[in-house]
This record gives structure tokens, C-alpha cells and sequence, in this order.
């Protein structure tokens, strides 16, 4: 009887444990299980994560039904109403791109509009970067309204990139949220960027999350590469233009095992040919080699995704007069010339970490070690720097009780040492920046959200600065939103090779005084509306936003035409930005985007208020894309219109090297061809089609040794028609 009895009781105790939990199966929707998915019931802190078969158990909830919510970084949350401890669970997960979440304004995964975040964020996918040549990322933004890419000087091959009628060194430019183009890369660091690299971009207009750091004042550009678990196993892009360009870019994946994958990115680029289409003796784009490998890695476990890669980058420009020889010329009067040598050594790493105890919280460490080296000279300028720089940023993200609340804090260190020579003058300086960071997120219904962040650095040079912002966010309607957003921010100047357009010509370079950290803040208003037309989707999306500096590095070109003077801000400097977007498909496949911008951006300089030179007050776009029923071929037009620009005085100079007070209108026209094929594609297109030159880009182009030779007061195009084809070959 006693076996009996305790035969029984044994029976009744295992039922009683079984029924403590319930037990589910998690799967990607290639039916591949999936580990390190969390897992928890609804409205409490009860959760776990699923094992390497995809598996669970999970401590049954207090009473059922009850709703059991599946969360996975990239993936859609799925909410499971389960009724009872027996109930099979069985879940594919399902991409995060959700169109209740995403306006989608171009093709389909072409342009979206994020109308949940509470911030002002644009995404610009792989097939929209395929609309233009899109080579490096300063080709990037050609059929992009929010972000001008332009030319630094007229010999020297430099671009930069402009937000809010700023330059873009006041926008922070990240890779997967590590900040990546600034310092000593500023002025040719957008070329060091393959755009067959890039997965998508997303545009951050303001000033972004406190998380990311100090230095964004008019926005944040994140660029996110392709993964080494989701890219083609093989993809390769060969390109060629009419100047001589050739690039081939190769990269390619592999999976190891579901813990481990890989991927190699091999750019090469080159341009041999001297040309001078405006024939004023200097070349129209600077001959050069590139090389450029960047190796990553991720990994996958259970509690933990973790990435870590290497980049080396060799790029070698030579530009100037045509007829300038290196090996013969440099160093002497017999012909004018610019040589640029770049070197980049990259280290990148990220973690992170699911806590099981707490299935709406995790925590992210990101670093980055990185090395420039640059050797230059301008005519017989010289100018060498280096720059060392170490990032580390920790976050922890959950919830305080609900997931209407929700917090981000964590710690960040930045290190640069900087060593440049300019001429016979040397230049040094080391900075330290420990930071402190938190942000609280309230968020109603998916139709309001306040965001407050606030965080505090110590700069060793210039002592404790505090970084406030605020957004906010409210859809009136289902996929249409409103937002208000304020905030400042703080950055160093690098004032040599910031502006080193200044090099491409005699001008006399004067720093007044010992240069103070340029702080600013920055308010906008966003509107984004969606609605029917003739039962076809349109929507438009208009923003405002202005920029006040409180201190800024003036680089006043006005005060002689034969110098450049620097020196703190001493009044107003201001930028008023205004952006209108109408997007519309008057017939199935055919987009159409139509853009304009108005830009009153003004300075004072030497004790007077004017406008900044070399900006646009008015541009405007229209972008015309058409894909045919079977996708096998797609047809992009691309027309930009820019408005005058103030040009820099110029009076004390001869009547012959006088420019007039502003710059002329002109129209660019670009389009595209593709055809595509089973596993290849081709692509043929016209860059600039209408040929239009600025004129007179080079003052005194005859004397490039003389007092009066400037080649900084560019404003339009050199190059003239540039045509262009090349081949995608994928391995999926």
C-alpha cells in the first residue's frame, strides 16, 4: 500500500510541475529556428528567451487567456492570445518592416517616412540608392531632397554635405550609430564610403537622441551595411564613365552555422584621365586610387549578438593644373598641383546583451579605434595630420512598469589626438570626453509620444557642458503625424582641415584668436500627411527648422578677398530652414516626387549681418521613376534647379578676378536605365546631361601662384555631361 500511495503521489507531483509552464517553438519564415528570441506574458515581468532549437518554457500567467508577446531584434513583435496551458505555440517571426509603421512615399522599399518614431526620420533603401549611380556616398543623395552634397573647392575633388543650409559638420555622421565621418576625414571622407555598401540610410533632421551624443545640431545621417547573415552570398558591380572612372565592387557572405557569419567588402576605383572639358587649364576632377576592404563579423548566442570588423582604406588623389607632372613638377613654380594621400585604419566592435529576468531590457556597448593619416600639399602649401580616436558608448534600455515608459541611459568616452603641420606651423591637441546620458520615452496609444533626454559631458579643454532635448510626437490620423523637437548641441572646431578649400588658393589663412567650442540650438515643426487622390495614395510632408548659435567659428571670406579671417562668433548666426515634399502615383509603378527648400542663413561678419556665402536660397527637385509590370525594367529622371548664391566681396581685387555679388540660377538633369535579369542587371545613365559649368570657377586660373589664384568660390558643377554604365551580378 505504501508503493502504492507513493507511486501516486510521484504521478501528481510531476503533473503539478508540467503545468507550471507552457512550452512553444519559435522560427524564422524560413522555418530556420531562431535563439535569443524574448519571450513574456503581457503587462509583467515574467519572460525568458528561447533556446538554439527555437524552443521555450515559460511560468504559466496568474489566470488565462493571457497574451504572450514574442519580441526579436528586426523582427515584428507578435502578440499570442493563449488560452490554456496545453495550447500548442508555434510562431514564425515576420520582417519589422510594417507598413502601419512606415509611410511608404516611393516604391516599396524604396523612400520611407517613419510616422511612429518620435522623431523626424527618412530611410533611404538599397533600390533607391540604385536610382543613380550611387558609386561612393556622396553620390548617395542625388535623388534626396534633405541632404545637398557639394563641391568644396574646384580642383581639389573635396565634397561636403549640407543640412538645414549648414555646412555638415554640424550633422553627425554615423555607421550603425557609431560616429564615423569627422575630424581630419571631413573634407573627402564621403568618398571613402562605397555606396554598394550601404543597406539603407536613415535622415535625422534636428537633433536627434541625447543617446547618440553631443555633436549633432541640425541632424544625424546613420548609414547601416549590409549583414553578413542577410546579404547576398555574392555580389559584384562594375562601373565606368565617360572621364575615365572605372570601380569595381565585390562583397560576399557566409553563414558558418547559426552562431556564426562573415563578410568581406572589396572596393577598387581609379581614374587615369586628364580632363579639362572647361578649358581653363586645371582638371575638372583630380586622378586618383582607391583600395578599401572592410572584413565583419557577428555573432549569435542565446543572451548575446555581438559584431566586431576591420577597414583599411589607401586613396591617392592628384589634381591641379593639367599639365602638372608629380615626379617633376612638385615643389616648384613650373605648374600648379594638389596631391591628397589618405589612410584610414578602422576597428569597430558591438554587444548586445538580452537580460532573461527582464524581457523588455537590454543593454549595448559599442566601440570604435580608428587611425588617419593624411599627407597633402596645395601648390607649395603643405599640410600632414594625423588623428587617434577611441568611442565607447554603454546603453541600458527597459521600462519603468509599462512599456508606455520606457528609459535609455548609459555612459560614453571619446578620445582624439590631433597632430597637424600647416606650412612651418605646428599644431597639436588631445581631448578627453567622459559623458553621462538618460532619456525617457512616454508613449500613448501609438498616437503620442514625448521624448525628454538630457545628458552631461566633461571636455578637458573647455570643462562641463550640458546637452537638453525634447521631441514630440502626435499621429492625428492613422498614418499621419505631427512633431515639435528642441535641442542643442556642442561640437569642436577643426578649423584647418575643415576648411581646407582655403588651401586651393593665396589666401592667407588667419586664426584672430584661441577658438571656443561652436554651440547652437535648434527648434523644428514637421508635418506628414497621407491621403487619396483619385484612389491613388499621395502624401506631402513639409518642416521647419531653425538653428541659432549661441558661439560659432566664423570663417569670414569677406573681409579681404586676398585672406581668410577666424574667429568667434561675435553676433547673431542663424539658419531658417523650409522644406515642402509632394509625393504622388498618378498611375500604378510611376512615382513622382517634387520637392522645394527655402534657406535664410545669415552670419555676422567683421561687425556686419550677412548671408552666408556659397548657399542657395532656393532649390528645388523632381524626382520621376517608372519600373514595367515584370520589373524587368525601370526608367529614373532626376532634375534639380538651384537658386542664386552670395558670393564672397571680391571688390578689392582687379576688375578681371571680380566676381558679382551673387552667383547665376542653373538646372542639372540626370536619368537612368535599368534592365534586369535573372541573377544580373545593367544600367546605363547621364549625369549633369544639360553640360551646364559654372563659370570663372577658378579666379585667376591663368596664375595659380599669383596673390589673386582662389578656387574656393565654387557653387556649381566643373564636370560637364558625364555618361555612365555598368553591371550587378548577385548570388543569392
Amino acid at each position: 500500500m505504501k508503493h502504492v500511495l507513493f507511486i501516486l503521489i510521484f504521478i501528481a507531483i510531476s503533473s503539478l510541475a508540467n503545468a507550471q509552464f507552457v512550452f512553444g517553438h519559435i522560427e524564422e519564415e524560413n522555418e530556420t529556428p531562431t535563439f535569443g528570441v524574448n519571450v513574456y506574458w503581457s503587462g509583467t515581468t515574467t519572460g525568458t528567451v528561447t533556446d538554439e532549437n527555437g524552443a521555450f518554457k515559460l511560468t504559466v500567467p496568474e489566470k488565462f487567456p493571457a497574451n504572450l508577446v514574442v519580441s526579436f531584434v528586426g523582427y515584428k513583435n507578435d502578440t499570442i492570445n493563449v488560452k490554456s496551458q496545453n495550447q500548442e505555440i508555434h510562431v514564425h517571426l515576420k520582417s519589422s518592416v510594417d507598413l502601419a509603421e512606415f509611410e511608404i512615399v516611393e516604391r516599396e522599399d524604396a523612400v520611407k517616412l517613419n510616422t511612429m518614431s518620435s522623431l523626424n526620420v527618412e530611410e533611404i533603401t538599397a533600390n533607391e540608392l540604385g536610382k543613380a549611380a550611387c558609386c561612393n556616398l556622396s553620390e548617395s543623395f542625388e535623388t534626396n531632397a534633405s541632404v545637398d552634397v557639394v563641391y568644396s573647392d574646384a580642383v581639389s575633388g573635396a565634397k561636403k554635405i549640407q543640412m538645414l543650409g549648414l555646412d555638415g559638420i554640424y550633422t553627425q555622421l554615423m555607421f550603425e550609430n557609431i560616429p564615423n565621418v569627422r575630424g581630419l576625414s571631413s573634407p573627402y571622407g564621403l568618398s571613402f564610403i562605397p555606396g554598394t555598401w550601404i543597406e539603407s540610410i536613415q535622415i535625422t533632421k534636428g537633433t536627434g537622441s541625447v543617446v547618440n551624443g553631443y555633436e549633432p545640431i541640425t541632424g544625424q545621417i546613420n548609414l547601416e551595411y549590409l549583414k553578413p547573415d542577410e546579404a547576398e552570398k555574392l555580389y559584384v558591380n562594375v562601373y565606368g564613365n565617360s572621364m575615365g572612372r572605372a570601380e569595381i565592387n565585390i562583397h560576399t557572405a557566409k553563414a558558418f552555422n547559426p552562431r556564426w557569419s562573415s563578410m568581406l567588402y572589396i572596393h577598387g576605383s581609379n581614374l587615369s584621365v586628364k580632363n579639362d572639358n572647361n578649358n581653363d587649364g586645371f582638371l575638372d576632377s583630380p586622378t586618383y586610387t582607391q583600395l578599401n576592404v572592410f572584413n565583419r563579423w557577428k555573432n549569435k548566442t542565446e543572451k548575446r549578438i555581438s559584431q566586431f570588423g576591420l577597414r583599411i582604406l589607401y586613396d591617392d588623389k592628384i589634381a591641379g593644373q593639367s599639365k602638372f607632372n608629380y615626379n617633376e613638377d612638385y615643389g616648384t613654380t613650373n605648374a600648379y598641383g594638389i596631391g591628397v594621400n589618405s589612410k584610414q585604419y578602422e576597428f569597430f566592435g558591438k554587444t548586445g546583451f538580452f537580460l532573461p529576468s527582464k524581457p523588455n531590457a537590454s543593454v549595448g556597448l559599442l566601440a570604435n579605434l580608428k587611425r588617419h593619416e593624411q599627407l597633402s600639399f596645395f601648390g607649395n602649401n603643405k599640410y600632414d595630420g594625423s588623428q587617434n580616436s577611441l568611442y565607447f558608448n554603454a546603453i541600458y534600455q527597459g521600462i519603468l512598469r509599462t512599456t508606455d515608459n520606457k528609459i535609455k541611459t548609459g555612459l560614453s568616452f571619446i578620445a582624439d589626438d590631433y597632430q597637424e603641420s600647416f606650412n612651418d606651423s605646428a599644431y597639436s591637441r588631445t581631448e578627453y570626453v567622459p559623458g553621462v546620458f538618460g532619456e525617457y520615452t512616454y508613449s500613448r496609444d501609438k498616437k503620442l509620444s514625448l521624448v525628454l533626454g538630457l545628458r552631461g559631458d566633461y571636455h578637458n579643454l573647455y570643462g562641463f557642458k550640458t546637452t537638453p532635448r525634447a521631441h514630440f510626437k502626435w499621429n492625428f490620423k492613422e498614418r499621419s503625424v505631427f512633431r515639435l523637437t528642441a535641442g542643442s548641441g556642442f561640437r569642436t572646431p577643426n578649423v584647418i582641415v575643415e576648411n581646407a578649400s582655403v588651401f586651393a588658393s593665396s589666401r592667407k589663412l588667419i586664426v584672430e584668436e584661441a577658438l571656443l567650442p561652436e554651440e547652437a540650438w535648434n527648434t523644428g515643426v514637421s508635418l506628414i500627411h497621407k491621403f487619396l487622390v483619385l484612389g491613388r495614395e499621395t502624401s506631402i510632408s513639409a518642416d521647419y527648422y531653425y538653428t541659432y548659435f549661441t558661439n560659432q567659428a566664423v570663417i569670414d571670406l569677406d573681409q579681404n578677398a586676398q585672406e581668410v579671417h577666424i574667429y568667434n562668433l561675435d553676433g547673431q548666426s542663424y539658419s531658417h530652414s523650409f522644406q515642402i515634399d509632394w509625393m504622388i502615383k498618378p498611375i500604378e509603378r510611376l512615382d513622382i516626387k517634387i520637392a522645394y527648400k527655402h534657406y535664410d542663413v545669415k552670419s555676422t561678419y567683421n561687425g556686419e549681418l550677412l548671408q552666408k556665402p556659397l548657399v542657395p536660397m532656393d532649390r528645388g527637385l523632381i524626382n520621376v521613376s517608372y519600373e514595367t509590370a515584370n520589373t524587368k525594367w525601370q526608367y529614373d529622371i532626376n532634375a534639380k534647379i538651384f537658386g542664386q548664391s552670395r558670393l564672397p566681396n571680391t571688390s578689392q581685387n582687379p576688375i578681371e578676378y571680380q566676381l558679382e555679388e551673387y552667383s547665376d540660377e542653373y538646372f542639372t538633369l540626370s536619368a537612368q536605365v535599368t534592365r534586369r535579369f535573372k541573377s544580373f542587371e545593367y544600367y546605363v545613365g547621364v549625369e549633369n546631361a544639360l553640360s551646364y559649368k559654372q563659370p570663372n570657377a577658378i579666379i585667376a586660373a591663368n596664375n595659380p601662384y599669383g596673390q589673386y589664384f582662389d578656387a574656393s568660390m565654387i557653387y556649381g558643377p566643373v564636370n560637364g555631361r558625364v555618361v555612365y554604365g555598368g553591371l550587378r551580378f548577385k548570388i543569392k
